[in-house]
């Protein structure tokens, strides 16, 4: 996921600025969608098929959200300074996502997880702590049988992306002008396009795997958005829009969930589909939302609950996804027993994300922050 970015405390002389509301509503919405779509994705045909295009929205996001809150505060930070704000942002989540997965490893153990009953509890602990720290698992240190980089946290792989984008930044891109980032934002759409168009499930679906293959691939996948939306605010252009927070959110709400496109047989008809969505649709739905503001108080407040919220809940949710697949496996229930369970499941999600933002993720920033200062 992306990394939620806020404006801050000032630089010296220069005052904080204002919130985007709706990026930071559209966050929100993308990341219900992403807890919608793992739930579905126990089922053979996913109703919320594309909705793994979150991530590259949340990266996109990331990449426009980052020139606003710090293209003109580097006179005034270092790039020490810098990190230690990004890691008080990002890494409490991080922890917290990792100490949640082992809590609910046990509680997945089945037929679909049969390493978790072969794992100490000493391997356990290992596990957790290369999770806090954000490292990888290879293959030697899976302790779930999926081969993900995070078993105990699978969606923690885009962080450790979001981290490469976010060192990227401050070290290089940060320092491109506007046409070197058109022209890398260019040449990067049509490698995401070729491993797109040329993968045989012709889908984006890349990079939860720490191998040669994820890893490069993935460095595509999470450079285009940023860069992408980099290279949109440094434009300086937005779209006003009445009733943008409704229109963005229903353009997510419909191309997201859409179902497989095209026959099996020619993978590259979907590959089709989700290029049109991410080089054309999300650019402009991150101008519409920069641009624009809610038109009521109510929905300028909803908005920034979702956009608080979307962070907590993205790194909390998987976990009981994992309990919930191994029930499915052993128990194989009818839909008329699993309907309501799933709902139970989004729910908790949902519940544990708001606890987990309110009461966990909010005061330890709020203590943390004063080392971020700059």
């Amino acid at each position: 996921m992306t990394s939620p970015v806020s404006s801050g405390p000032p630089t010296a002389g220069k005052p904080s600025k204002a919130r985007l509301p709706i990026l930071d509503g559209l966050r929100g919405v993308a990341a219900l969608i992403v807890v919608a779509y793992h739930i579905f994705d126990s089922d053979p045909v996913n109703l919320v098929n594309h909705g793994y295009l979150a991530v590259d929205f949340f990266f996109m996001l990331s990449g426009y959200v980052m020139g606003y809150a710090y293209d003109d505060r580097w006179d005034g930070m270092s790039v020490g300074s810098f990190f230690k704000r990004r890691l008080v942002r990002l890494h409490p989540m991080v922890i917290i996502g990792s100490v949640i997965g082992a809590i609910c490893f046990y509680f997945g153990a089945s037929s679909l997880f049969p390493l978790v009953n072969q794992t100490s509890f000493g391997m356990l602990i290992i596990s957790t702590l290369l999770g806090a720290l954000l490292i990888p698992s290879g293959k030697s240190m899976d302790v779930r049988g999926w081969g993900e980089s995070y078993p105990l946290n699978g969606p923690m792989w885009s962080l450790f992306f979001e981290y490469i984008a976010n060192i990227g930044y401050a070290l290089w891109f940060r320092r491109f002008g506007l046409r070197t980032l058109g022209i890398l934002s260019a040449v990067l759409a049509v490698m995401l396009a070729g491993l797109i168009m040329t993968s045989e499930s012709g889908s984006v679906g890349c990079g939860w795997l720490f191998t040669g293959e994820h890893v490069g691939k993935g460095m595509v996948r999470v450079l285009f958005p940023f860069l992408t939306g980099l290279f949109l605010f440094r434009l300086g252009r937005t779209i006003r829009m009445k009733h943008a927070m409704l229109l963005t959110s229903l353009a997510l709400l419909v191309t997201f969930p859409m179902v497989r496109v095209g026959p099996d047989a020619m993978p590259w008809v979907n590959g089709l589909y989700e290029c049109t969505i991410l080089i054309i649709l999300l650019p402009v739905i991150v101008l519409v939302g920069a641009g624009s503001q809610p038109m009521t108080r109510f929905g300028e407040k909803a908005c920034d609950f979702l956009g608080e919220l979307s962070y907590p809940l993205y790194l909390v949710h998987y976990p009981i996804h994992y309990v919930f697949y191994g029930w499915l496996s052993d128990h194989k229930p009818t839909w008329s027993i699993k309907a309501p369970v799933a709902i139970g499941v989004y729910i908790s999600s949902l519940v544990l994300g708001c606890v987990v933002m309110r009461f966990v993720d909010a005061p330890i920033r709020k203590r943390l922050a004063r080392f971020a200062r700059y």
